[in-house]
């Protein structure tokens, strides 16, 4: 499944630590962010995609969904089977590491 990036909403400036947090994930970790009220995310694994490089597929609640990196912002892709919204893809801030180790 290919992510087709095209925003309706604008980028968002990371917060310190986003980026690195973000390159640092790995499978089994779990994140959230403030756009996120669900249960956190669970990444499952990282993979290439043709148009926006490496991403993060990450599931929440039964539904997979991506994070991935443009320009050195950060976006939360959901597959449009599951959410065809305007908003989608949509800008992510402030990743917070949600794993207890």
């Amino acid at each position: 499944m290919a992510i087709h990036h095209n925003p309706s909403l604008g980028q968002r400036e990371p917060r310190d630590g986003d980026l690195v947090l973000f390159e640092d994930l790995e499978p089994g970790d779990t994140v959230s962010f403030f756009e996120w009220p669900v249960e956190p995310l669970t990444v499952i694994a990282r993979e290439e995609d043709a148009n926006v490089g490496e991403r993060v597929r990450v599931e929440a609640e039964g539904s997979e969904s991506f994070l991935y990196e443009v320009d050195g912002y950060l976006w939360h892709y959901v597959p449009e089977e599951e959410y065809a919204g305007e908003d989608n893809p949509f800008p992510v801030e402030n990743l917070v590491h949600d794993s207890t180790d």
